[in-house]
């Protein structure tokens, strides 16, 4: 509370515009500096321990990534926001991502800097601000190698399971309608006549969006956060942690009891299915065959035990009622 007894929110009036605008969208640049920041406090994210333990040490003590590290986990509240712009396409893919970080105007870098560190900038981005043109594909390097060390092996996992919160999402929109889903997407978020409210302590903004949209990205990293971006020239982004982020860490070897029954590649995809999932993304998280994977869940659809949806161009498979009872879920 602040000492008028006003409760501090970041508001967000939409108009009909803005809600009809309104888009999910997957951003792996976000990844990278949402991760980095939890290797920075591991102790406030602790559903990520074991990701933390396997590469803390390595990436905070990597000369080659200094000019990042002071980008992204130097700054207490702010970041720079052309580090991860809002996503043009649903499942953007890494390179795009880093393409689009690398092609910010130069006035942008400078303006995002000075917002960000005041005269506080570390010397390590000095050439950032003086030259961002010559300096941004450095950064975007260092971007790029962060990923294959820390994140890439998880890419598969991590998509399925942002995949399928997108998924969920759309439906929950469909069917409820926006007050529903906004006010679903995480505690901290409210709607109530046409603004969208985010607890955030310290902070007393509001912005108009201005018929602008929202694009919405479930995150992993973010968890137990919600971060917004609305400000100029940026269009506005609100992240917000994931549905199923707590099992992006279990190694244990699933439904093995299943396995004599179903068959152990059926039992897997099965298991696997705690969130709505394409095949594509099914195959990168147990490494099977797309088209044995395809297969399988045909005969799974066949089964009863989990059934299509369609949203656009993809195809989900969602687990039936029928799936979680044989799975004891």
């Amino acid at each position: 509370m602040n000492p008028r007894g006003v409760d501090l929110m970041l508001r967000m009036s939409l108009s009909l515009a803005d809600l009809a605008s309104v888009r999910f969208a997957i951003s792996p640049a976000w990844e990278v500096v949402a991760s980095l920041r939890v290797l920075r406090d591991p102790g406030a994210h602790a559903v990520h321990l074991p990701w933390v333990s396997r590469h803390r040490a390595a990436v905070l003590a990597a000369p080659d990534l200094r000019q990042l590290h002071d980008l992204v986990i130097a700054p207490e509240r702010k970041l720079p926001g052309f580090l991860a712009p809002a996503p043009h396409s649903p499942v953007a893919e890494p390179e795009a991502e880093f393409a689009a970080v690398r092609k910010t105007p130069a006035v942008v870098v400078r303006a995002e800097l000075t917002a960000v560190y005041g005269d506080r900038l570390p010397a390590s981005l000095s050439d950032l601000r003086r030259v961002p043109r010559r300096t941004l594909p450095v950064i975007v390097e260092q971007m790029r190698s962060y990923w294959n060390l820390a994140l890439a092996p998880y890419w598969g996992r991590m998509r399925g399971i942002l995949e399928g919160d997108v998924m969920f999402r759309a439906r929950r929109l469909a069917d409820a309608g926006p007050h529903r889903m906004f006010s679903e997407l995480d505690p901290m978020i409210s709607w109530s006549d046409d603004v969208l409210s985010v607890n955030r302590p310290n902070l007393d903004l509001h912005y108009e969006l201005g018929g602008r949209g929202l694009v919405l990205v479930p995150s992993l990293f973010a968890w137990p956060n919600v971060f917004v971006k609305a400000s100029e020239p940026w269009a506005p982004v609100l992240r917000y942690p994931t549905r199923g982020v707590g099992s992006m860490w279990l190694n244990d070897p699933p439904a093995t009891d299943l396995a004599p029954v179903l068959g152990q590649a059926r039992a897997t995809l099965l298991a696997e299915l705690t969130t709505p999932s394409t095949t594509t993304s099914l195959a990168r998280r147990t490494g099977l065959a797309p088209s044995g994977v395809s297969a399988h869940l045909s005969r799974l659809v066949t089964a009863g035990l989990i059934t299509r949806q369609r949203a656009g161009r993809l195809v989900f498979y969602v687990r039936t009622a029928r799936g979680d009872t044989l799975l004891g879920d």
